[in-house]
């Protein structure tokens, strides 16, 4: 929807797969990288952990300094991925005029886009999918009443039926010229 609207959200973009085939729109450097700087912590790499405010340290650290001066060259820039919510602060500290779009999903729509995603680790820890709704949530709640100036908070829901509204929204917040998104959903 963004990338619609003329925000560049990266080169190599997750394709579709299980329950999502028009594509994931993450951007893989991104991606990537926080599975990498999990992964060096001791953490799941795909972020099922019930921690938060990780950052980047040594290479992991120069990696994202290097990644960031990359996407800097794009006027209006941005990226998805999940595993960002681990990482918000560490992200602000290191880009301070960052804008932020968070999209809400109810627990039970999260934990059935979960389940059927297949990951094995849900079969024998059927609880962790909440545990995960919880602390990406919270850490999301956290750092909206810290920075709400920088952020929009939004329901998929509501995205889905009006989406020129969020587009509409940013350009009035953060005084951006976005243009109106195509429908991409079905």
């Amino acid at each position: 929807l963004l990338q619609s609207a003329g925000v560049h959200i990266g080169d190599r973009l997750m394709d579709g797969g299980t329950g999502n085939t028009k594509g994931h729109f993450e951007d893989w450097d991104f991606v990537d990288l926080h599975r990498q700087a999990l992964t060096a912590q001791g953490i799941n790499r795909e972020g099922w952990t019930t921690y938060k405010n990780f950052c980047f340290t040594g290479k992991y650290l120069q990696q994202a300094k290097s990644l960031i001066a990359v996407k800097n060259q794009r006027a209006i820039w941005g990226w998805k991925d999940p595993r960002t919510t681990l990482f918000l602060d560490f992200w602000l500290g290191l880009i301070p005029d960052a804008k932020y779009v968070f999209v809400f999903r109810s627990p039970w729509q999260v934990v059935d886009s979960l389940f059927r995603r297949g990951d094995l680790v849900f079969h024998s820890q059927p609880n962790l999918a909440i545990e995960q709704w919880c602390n990406y949530n919270q850490a999301i709640i956290d750092f909206y009443q810290r920075h709400g100036e920088r952020c929009l908070l939004l329901e998929i829901s509501d995205i889905i039926a009006r989406p020129n509204e969020l587009i509409e929204l940013i350009n009035q917040k953060w005084a951006k010229s976005l243009r109106s998104p195509k429908s991409i959903y079905e």
